[in-house]
């Protein structure tokens, strides 16, 4: 494990700690009925989010490869038993990311209008909540696990609403992955979380694409050296 593997798995499962235990105290305010509870959990999780929008425009995708809870998850989790096979292009076309943001938003707005028939509570901000924790178990059971296995680990990242959002927000973002003399070993294809390295290795250039995670596990996979893929600060356009 190199350098960058290192610093970025406890940070990893530092963050996936504190979410574990908000999602506990969330979790124990549905259970138990108690809005104070779940508020708490809510407004820990709204921090999350917010955080990661707003490093986005500077880091890209860094809040996605470095503290994403459910990126952990599925990462070292499904690790051993994902078959590791190419994303489909359709998942990862702007299309299919606006129907999943699309199925989010509508199912946002029902409970907003209090038409939510499986978590309700007079407090506004409790259904709200109930909303992100029961949306938060249903995606990852039914979509991001199955996915994962049959795919990439982090398929669901590749659509992810939060992440898309992070994307559009990245378009001039600052922290880039440099390759200089790629010598083309295709070690990092096989690292790279969304199948993204495969298009910029053979030559050198710069990694432009806006869903790339700087998990810097291309760089810690290259065994070239002084060739290997650097971290690349640069004046936004």
């Amino acid at each position: 494990m190199e350098k960058y593997s290192k610093i970025r798995k406890t940070t990893q499962l530092t963050s996936l700690a504190i979410s574990t235990v908000i999602f506990a105290v969330a979790l124990y305010g549905i259970i138990t009925h108690n809005d104070f509870y779940f508020e708490i959990g809510l407004l820990l999780i709204g921090f999350i989010i917010v955080g990661g929008l707003l490093l986005s425009p500077i880091l890209g995708r860094f809040w996605c490869g470095w503290l994403c809870p459910r990126g952990t998850f599925l990462e070292y989790v499904l690790e051993k038993i994902s078959h590791k096979a190419s994303i489909p292009k359709t998942l990862r076309t702007t299309g299919f990311k606006l129907f999943i943001a699309s199925i989010m938003a509508v199912m946002f707005l029902i409970v907003l209008l209090g038409k939510n028939p499986l978590l309700v509570s007079p407090d506004k901000l409790a259904s709200i909540g109930g909303f992100i924790v029961f949306i938060c178990i249903v995606t990852t059971l039914l979509i991001s696990i199955p996915l994962g296995i049959v795919y990439m680990p982090r398929t669901w990242c590749g659509f992810c609403p939060v992440g898309y959002a992070q994307s559009l927000l990245s378009k001039n973002k600052i922290l880039h992955v440099s390759i200089e003399d790629c010598r083309n070993c295709k070690k990092c294809h096989t690292e790279c979380h969304l199948d993204i390295c495969k298009d910029y290795t053979g030559k050198s250039r710069t990694i432009e694409a806006s869903d790339c995670f700087a998990c810097m596990k291309c760089t810690d996979s290259c065994r070239i050296g002084a060739n290997k893929p650097v971290i690349s600060l640069r004046a936004a356009n």
